[in-house]
């Protein structure tokens, strides 16, 4: 092999490998913030409901312990876009006084469902996919009868 094929089969091995890009997941960080879950909220809920309803909230500020802050962000690698979603409960006690952040209360029956409604949303009940046992029974023939 002459110095010039091998600088030339070196020079191009090195142009290629800045071609390939490695595969880079998406990061998701804090609690998913759905809209279907925002408008079951409502101003006079107990924590615990709201804690039921939206989960354990991203932050709570020890030194006022009636705010809690609900955070979400979504970095999808492939596009080069960040999704943040802040939304911050304030209580008066025990009950729900202020919603605020990234959603208003007072139009939150308003709200299209998010992109989160639509992935982790609900539980979807469906056929059986199962394919049926055997080549005879596949063709028709020898079929049971269901009971």
């Amino acid at each position: 092999m002459t110095f010039k094929s091998f600088f030339f089969a070196a020079l191009c091995s090195v142009f290629l490998s800045a071609c390939i890009k490695p595969y880079q997941p998406d990061i998701q960080q804090g609690n998913i913030i759905n809209n279907s879950d925002l408008r079951e909220i409502r101003y006079g809920m107990s924590k615990q409901e709201v804690l039921f309803i939206l989960g354990t909230p991203m932050v709570i500020d020890p030194f006022n312990q009636s705010r809690w802050d609900y955070y979400y962000s979504n970095t999808d690698q492939q596009k080069d876009e960040v999704t943040k979603r802040l939304v911050t409960a304030l209580f008066d006690g025990d009950n729900l006084v202020q919603l605020s952040g990234d959603v208003d209360l007072s139009n939150v029956q308003n709200l299209e469902p998010s992109t989160e409604d639509k992935q982790h949303g609900g539980t979807v009940i469906t056929e059986p996919t199962q394919r049926e046992k055997g080549f005879l029974n596949r063709m028709g023939l020898f079929k049971r009868d269901k009971d």
